[in-house]
């Protein structure tokens, strides 16, 4: 198997369905438990138990006026990239013509009572002061605080939510102490390195190398701030975590040149945490292109990967990145006809079941396309509609040729 598996360099993609087996949540199932554990007395406090309902709610009830299901679940991304355009609404170039919701006025910090010492604080501007003219300030204060009709306050709530949105992800997607031996074949796609890109911010794949003392790399370290990557020359793997890793921390460094850029850089090299420093993550749809960091060099290396690829594997990826999906139709588009292999139980095989320019669709059509009356196949597509750990164990999955199942 293993000489077969090297006469093809194969990379592997790695979406959320990979690391389910590991006992990390689905993208809807996740909502549901970010949300859970956001339910505390302190966020009850501070609103952000209110917060993330009302935006989940308002969300539900658009999806279902369009004729959705209401029980399917809001994906977690979806929810951020939502959370994020509340946090920044009054700064989004199309506020000036939109008319937000009056509900979210009653999403606010605090509960709804005066201001903290606001009657100490009143009588002593009085008695101090005959010419006191701070009473209407504190007035509005006051019924900002009981009317939660301060635009401001309510941003920071969300801001405030984005933290803990963050915080909460970190711990749903930590692996340390589960069982990630299922990954074990990927080791087997080529020699070494072996090349894997992953969608996904736990460390199941470093895990799973660390156990079996497999040298792997993610090119963190070695990035100084530019745009090409660079890996270590003795790695074994290379994983490629597009969109970051719970253990990378994001900082401001000053340069050489007085200015402040993003830095990312692995949490054991920053030292200990600092306070509501944030993971090195992308997370949620709107931030997937961010010019700051790391991201952008790194979609850029996911093309040389590519370039370097003769077959693709898929686990667990449901083709709903439209910045993955561009480097995909480059790579399939590029030669006549390209090799690849989903494994994920929930692709269908009927082209009908998706919306006609979903990219699912658009694969599903490349491997029966008609020229000049006769069926012509650009993409030699084979899925496996098993989880991760049973689709990857499949005797075949190396094999030189496979055919397409459908």
């Amino acid at each position: 198997m293993k000489e077969i598996a090297n006469t093809m360099n194969t990379l592997a993609l790695l979406g959320a369905g990979a690391s389910m087996d590991a006992g990390v949540p689905g993208s809807t199932a996740m909502t549901q438990q970010i949300v859970a554990a956001l339910d505390t007395p302190q966020n009850q406090y501070y609103g952000v138990t209110h917060a993330v309902n009302y935006a989940i709610g308002a969300m539900i009830a658009h999806r279902t006026a369009n004729g959705a299901n209401a029980y399917a679940g809001i994906d977690v991304e979806d929810l951020f990239s939502a959370v994020q355009m509340l946090a920044e609404r009054e700064s989004l170039e199309i506020a000036p013509f939109v008319q937000w919701s009056p509900a979210l006025a009653g999403v606010r910090q605090g509960s709804d009572s005066m201001p903290a010492f606001f009657d100490r604080d009143f009588r002593e501007g009085i008695l101090k002061d005959r010419a006191f003219k701070g009473p209407g300030e504190m007035i509005k204060k006051a019924v900002e605080a009981l009317t939660g009709s301060n635009s401001a306050s309510t941003e920071e709530l969300y801001n405030r939510l984005q933290m803990e949105l963050l915080n909460a992800l970190t711990n749903l997607v930590s692996v340390t102490d589960k069982d990630v031996d299922y990954l074990s074949p990927l080791l087997q796609m080529r020699d070494n390195p072996v090349e894997i890109a992953t969608l996904n911010y736990d460390r199941s794949v470093e895990l799973m190398c660390e156990r079996r003392g497999i040298q792997l790399d993610t090119g963190i370290s070695g990035w100084s701030g530019g745009s090409d990557w660079r890996w270590d020359d003795d790695a074994e793997v290379r994983l490629l975590k597009i969109h970051g890793s719970i253990d990378w921390r994001i900082h401001s460094e000053k340069g050489l040149g007085g200015l402040y850029e993003t830095k990312v850089v692995a949490a054991s090299e920053s030292g200990p945490p600092q306070h509501r420093s944030l993971p090195g993550v992308v997370f949620g749809a709107r931030g997937k292109l961010r010019a700051d960091g790391p991201f952008l060099s790194m979609l850029r290396e996911f093309e040389n990967m590519l370039a370097r690829a003769d077959r693709l594997l898929v686990v667990g990826y449901s083709f709903r990145d439209a910045h993955i999906n561009v480097a995909l139709s480059r790579w399939i588009n590029s030669f006549p006809l390209r090799n690849m292999t989903v494994i994920d139980p929930a692709f269908n095989n009927d082209p009908r079941v998706y919306e006609r320019d979903s990219f699912s669709s658009q694969l599903l059509s490349a491997t029966r396309i008609y020229e000049g009356g006769n069926r012509v196949c650009k993409l030699n597509l084979r899925v496996l509609k098993e989880t991760a750990a049973h689709g990857l164990s499949a005797s075949d999955l190396w094999s030189r040729s496979p055919e397409g199942v459908f």
